[in-house]
């Protein structure tokens, strides 16, 4: 599995955070995109690309990509 340290963030009071431009850049999305957000166990991961929870297993298992 690639795994890529890319930065860290901080949460505002707004619960906002900010997607550092190497997170930006490895995922290739810019100002103004949509990012999806999931939690698997403990972890958040953020993709460009809407998935089913199925899908995100096997993502994390190296056997699918989203569609």
């Amino acid at each position: 599995m690639n795994v890529n340290f890319l930065g860290k963030s901080k949460i505002t009071s707004q619960g906002q955070l900010t997607l550092p431009l190497e997170g930006r850049a490895q995922i290739g999305v810019s100002n103004g995109a949509e990012v999806f957000w999931y939690s698997v166990n403990d972890f958040l991961i953020v993709t460009k690309k809407l998935c089913s929870q199925d899908d995100i297993t096997k993502i994390l298992k190296k056997s699918a990509r989203c569609r």
